[in-house]
């Protein structure tokens, strides 16, 4: 997250992520990607506190690197502000009390020869292959939903359509 962005459509649809989550298990910033000079400023915006330890009560983790997630066929598993791994989401998700982990994931790898759905598919079943259950929510701002139960994925897709998001944004691994 740059400042330069702070405030930009993609804020808008991470406000609307908390606003679906808030009553079930609200959203809380994975502090890596979020600079500490604009902290405030985007919680203020999107209405999801930064993470500063794991809350008690049920909770869901927004993962917002510059870019997205890296392929699990890169060579590459550098992570930074801009990029994150598969394995941090697995990891992420192996917390008792965390229902969700919401990745915003624009990463579409030029050179590996393979359509965005593809790129998105294969790290869907990377973590599916590990017992994760997933979808992306496809748009100008695609993420990725990951869970660790298959009742929880089923709740949040619940949540999301009683908000209005129509199912066809909502892309399955095959």
């Amino acid at each position: 997250m740059k400042r330069e962005y702070l405030g930009d459509s993609y804020d808008a649809v991470k406000r609307l992520w908390q606003d679906v989550f808030t009553p079930w298990a609200p959203l809380h910033a994975d502090s890596r990607f979020i600079p500490k000079e604009i902290c405030g400023e985007f919680t203020a915006l999107t209405k999801i506190p930064v993470l500063a330890e794991d809350p008690a009560a049920p909770f869901s983790i927004l993962n917002d690197p510059d870019t997205g997630i890296r392929a699990p066929s890169s060579s590459n598993q550098n992570e930074g502000r801009t990029h994150i791994a598969l394995p941090t989401i697995e990891g992420q998700l192996s917390k008792s009390n965390v229902c969700c982990v919401v990745t915003f994931d624009q990463s579409n790898h030029r050179s590996a020869n393979l359509p965005a759905v593809e790129q998105r598919t294969a790290k869907m079943q990377w973590l599916n292959s590990r017992g994760l259950f997933t979808f992306y929510y496809v748009s100008h701002a695609p993420f990725l939903f990951a869970f660790s139960t298959v009742s929880m994925m089923a709740h949040a897709e619940s949540l999301l359509s009683e908000a209005g998001i129509p199912s066809s944004r909502l892309e399955h691994a095959p």
